[in-house]
């Protein structure tokens, strides 16, 4: 019987491992690195035409910001990664920022954003770049919708917005950066996360995304 059990569950660990490996693979294309003076965050590719969504936290007040591609783009040498952004339109309540990248020097692969909010318990996975390790995957799963949910930064300034809570691991750098679904679907925004809780991180919802692109 003992046998029969590790003939039938290691296949199951190593689809698990394929599949994981799938997800980053097909977006890592779409997910750049910002960077400024005040400091650096992610954003997610949505639009072959450069357009990029982000936390506006990421974007606000942080002069000569620039978004660097994935190094699995085929171009020759560093500078032509590195691409100079326009602000398209920020939502500070709502934490939410589009920007644009100024003539994309290769075609991008921007990843699709999904129409279904996920329930509670789905699995979710998240690629960025925290404390600077750059182009990082994690995964986890959802442990919460909170509607309408207030939080603040250093600021002090008050933010509301329906989140996802999760425990996939995040630090900072994730900010602006996709939270996927088993799809490879964008289903958020990975924002913030408890400094006291590493299992409580918090991702604005597909449906807050919709409608700031839209509004």
């Amino acid at each position: 019987m003992y046998n029969l059990m590790k003939v039938f569950i290691l296949p199951l660990v190593f689809f698990n491992l394929l599949y994981a490996n799938d997800i980053y693979e097909d977006n890592a294309l779409g997910v750049v690195l910002l960077m400024g003076d005040a400091g650096y965050g992610s954003g997610v590719i949505i639009s072959s035409k450069g357009y990029v969504l982000t936390n506006n936290h990421v974007v606000e007040n942080n002069e000569n910001l620039e978004a660097i591609l994935s190094y699995q783009y085929k171009l020759d040498g560093y500078e032509e990664y590195v691409h100079s952004i326009e602000i398209i339109k920020q939502d500070k309540v709502k934490d939410l920022a589009l920007i644009k990248i100024n003539n994309p020097r290769t075609a991008l692969r921007p990843i699709n954003i999904s129409r279904k909010v996920p329930a509670i318990g789905s699995r979710v996975h998240a690629i960025g770049h925290p404390d600077l390790e750059v182009w990082t995957y994690t995964t986890g799963y959802i442990s919460q919708i909170r509607d309408e949910y207030e939080w603040s930064y250093e600021d002090e300034f008050e933010h509301m917005a329906n989140v996802y809570q999760t425990q996939t691991p995040v630090a900072e750098g994730n900010s602006g950066g996709p939270l996927l679904n088993n799809y490879g679907n964008l289903v958020g925004i990975n924002t913030f996360g408890d400094s006291e809780n590493d299992f409580q991180n918090f991702s604005v919802t597909v449906d807050e995304i919709i409608k700031f692109l839209i509004n």
